[in-house]
């Protein structure tokens, strides 16, 4: 594995108490990277250890990580896995093997009492330090945040579980010291190996079963679950006001073109603040995604172009 750190000029070599990690490949170094935007946007006088594990090489991405640690005193480092790293792992689409990145963060940040894992389609809207108090206070593997009640009670019995408790691994709090002695990487990675064709969230339901009554739970606003719905409700729907971590969970994500309800308004004031603005958001390419397009088009009174995208939804509904 090969790293990199990258400094903010005011940067002091002072240790940090806030180490944050994620594992990404592809456009979601990207969408990482206006993770952190945000979590620095939402942070005053302290200094973040940013973490960004991958296979791909970072130094592709040095000039925006500059320009994201431009006057302060942040840090990011990456850190480049061998690109066979996981693949012995199921894979698909929705769910890449960037997602089992996560399993390696207790290792490679071994030296940090915790590290907090992020995935990449959320947006800090408030302070989280408090969410590390947590974890001083809980003796405990991880700090997580349960899924909506009816979703977790519904999960947990898909997956036999003893307790109606199951957490969304978009945030966990990582105790570093009692992941790697009670071994949960190695275990989650066993039951991967046996039983992760038939997980409906991969590794999300490999970490349930491996730390069922081992975890924390913290406040629903450190993980708020939104999807995006295409419903004319669902254009005004809003998260609320004391919100940390905003996470675009589910299929469609702020960064899609058939994407504009009011709650993406928060990922799209990052991107036209960011260095790479004028890249486009992402074009549909299924016949659903077509389908969602075309509908906005018409809500928007765009015609010409909403005629455009129901013939393109025809041809890759009826001509795959």
């Amino acid at each position: 594995m090969s790293e990199c750190v990258y400094f903010g000029e005011l940067n002091n070599n002072a240790l940090s108490n806030y180490h944050i990690a994620f594992g990404v490949d592809g456009s979601f170094t990207r969408h990482a990277l206006l993770a952190i935007q945000s979590i620095i946007n939402n942070s005053e006088n302290i200094c973040l250890h940013f973490h960004i594990i991958t296979r791909e090489n970072g130094n592709e991405y040095a000039d925006l990580f500059n320009n994201i640690l431009a006057g302060s005193s942040h840090v990011i480092h990456t850190h480049t896995l061998p690109e066979t790293a996981f693949s012995e792992l199921h894979a698909t689409d929705v769910f890449p093997h960037a997602i089992y990145y996560r399993l390696l963060a207790p290792y490679i940040l071994a030296e940090e009492r915790h590290v907090l894992y992020l995935d990449a389609d959320i947006v800090c809207l408030n302070s989280f330090t408090a969410l590390f108090d947590h974890a001083e206070c809980e003796n405990k593997i991880a700090v997580v945040v349960n899924e909506e009640p009816h979703a977790a009670s519904q999960l947990a019995a898909s997956l036999a579980m003893k307790y109606n408790h199951y957490f969304n691994s978009g945030v966990l709090l990582i105790n570093t010291h009692q992941w790697r002695e009670s071994h949960i990487t190695e275990r989650v990675i066993s039951l991967l190996e046996s039983r992760g064709k038939q997980f409906t969230y991969m590794d999300q339901d490999a970490l349930n079963i491996v730390l069922e009554g081992q975890v924390a739970f913290a406040e629903q606003k450190y993980n708020q679950i939104f999807k995006l719905g295409h419903q004319s409700a669902d254009y005004a729907h809003m998260p609320d006001k004391d919100t940390v971590f905003l996470h675009y969970a589910g299929i469609d994500k702020p960064w899609q073109q058939w994407n504009k309800q009011a709650a993406t308004q928060y990922y799209r004031r990052l991107h036209e603040q960011s260095a790479w603005s004028a890249l486009p958001f992402d074009k549909p390419r299924t016949d659903q995604q077509a389908k969602k397009m075309y509908k906005l088009c018409f809500k928007e009174r765009a015609f010409f172009s909403g005629i455009k995208w129901y013939l393109s939804y025809y041809l890759l509904r009826y001509y795959k």
